[in-house]
């Protein structure tokens, strides 16, 4: 890699640019990764809760996408430990969907029916099982679906150690400073303006989250992606008292190993604004103490919200339309943590070899 020149660019730093820019360096590409943070991870990647949930029941791409990514991280997170000693802290503990109404069982009942004819694991519980898993559930609830492959990850770490392990196969990163102009020559981006200085190179990968759409933009391709803030609020209980992830009432509650639990999240279209609120978090604290009364009972520590990138047919993987050595990886929604093992996986093979080992045309970018 000369002082000015990478073998491919990638402009966002966050976990699905780092997974990008670890398996290129893997396969004997020099990435350089620039961003506008001073540090890798400080966006939507450190806001999430880290879990790692793939529930569809169907073949379709994205849910064959998902079960993918998921099937991954073991491997993974051991790889990721040898080479960098960062523990990811991957914990397979599955996730407790529990219901209150004949409603609620109707449609979990029936997807865990569908998800087992089709061979996937899940398992319905009465009311009675549920407690003997996790005895804190409320008593008001009337059973749950266990999905034990569920799993979670502490992302700030994980992004880390992605870097980490990109940088000692030889990435670059050139952090705190925007990308603020392409240059481009016979429809072709051959360099891009950071600090005022061209920086060049064969391939760009734009990976920048909800903020991809403007760099875009300066490309005239009008592809929106969208900020969806989501709400977290922090509590520790110790002992801990759940084993499992739980799902209800239109949140998650995430119990980690170190005594804390986090209750998310909630989804607004409200721009680029990351204030916490008091509305967010009641939200959260309310939807919690209904699904396990003891949380009354837990000491708050903070709230956060962050910014995930949403489009309509999200993700957005390959090639920009118009652009031959231009890729697109971005629109994962909630999903970003899950997706970034596969993400950096086929976009580096889209790279290196142009054959990537799961068909990317049902997610190819298009201007809508």
């Amino acid at each position: 890699m000369n002082r000015n020149h990478a073998d491919v660019i990638v402009i966002g730093g966050g976990i699905i640019g780092c997974a990008i820019a670890y398996n290129l360096a893997k396969r004997g590409v020099k990435p350089l990764l620039i961003d506008k943070a001073p540090a890798v991870g400080t966006e939507a990647s450190w806001a999430g809760a880290g879990i790692l949930i793939s529930h569809a029941s169907t073949h379709e791409p994205y849910p064959t996408l998902c079960r993918a990514s998921l099937a991954l991280y073991p491997t993974l997170a051991e790889e990721l430990r040898a080479e960098t000693q960062i523990d990811i802290e991957f914990i397979q503990s599955g996730t407790l969907s529990v219901f209150f109404n004949e409603t609620e069982a109707a449609g979990l009942i029936g997807l865990a029916d569908r998800r087992v004819k089709r061979g996937f694991s899940t398992e319905v519980l009465t009311a009675e099982q549920a407690w003997q898993l996790e005895p804190t559930l409320s008593k008001s609830i009337v059973g749950a679906v266990l999905f034990p492959e569920d799993a979670q990850v502490r992302n700030p770490k994980m992004v880390t150690a992605l870097a980490k392990g990109a940088a000692k196969l030889g990435a670059k990163f050139q952090l705190g400073n925007p990308a603020t102009n392409f240059i481009r020559e016979s429809e072709r981006v051959i360099g891009v303006v950071v600090n005022g200085e061209t920086l060049y190179a064969d391939t760009f990968v734009i990976a920048a989250g909800c903020w991809a759409g403007a760099l875009m933009a300066q490309l005239d391709v009008p592809i929106q992606i969208e900020p969806a803030k989501g709400q977290i609020v922090l509590v520790e209980a110790m002992p801990p008292p759940f084993q499992h992830i739980i799902d209800g009432l239109g949140i998650y509650i995430v119990p980690r190993a170190d005594g804390k639990i986090l209750l998310g999240a909630t989804v607004e279209y409200v721009g680029y604004d990351k204030t916490a609120t008091v509305d967010g978090a009641k939200q959260m604290i309310d939807a919690g103490i209904a699904i396990a009364p003891q949380l009354t009972r837990s000491t708050f520590v903070q709230t956060w919200a962050g910014l995930r990138p949403y489009t309509k047919k999200g993700p957005l993987l390959g090639y920009l339309p118009g652009y031959d050595n231009v890729v697109l990886a971005s629109g994962h929604f909630k999903n970003g943590i899950l997706l970034a093992p596969i993400t950096g996986q086929l976009v580096a093979e889209l790279i290196t070899s142009g054959q990537p080992s799961l068909p990317l045309e049902p997610f190819q970018p298009a201007v809508m």
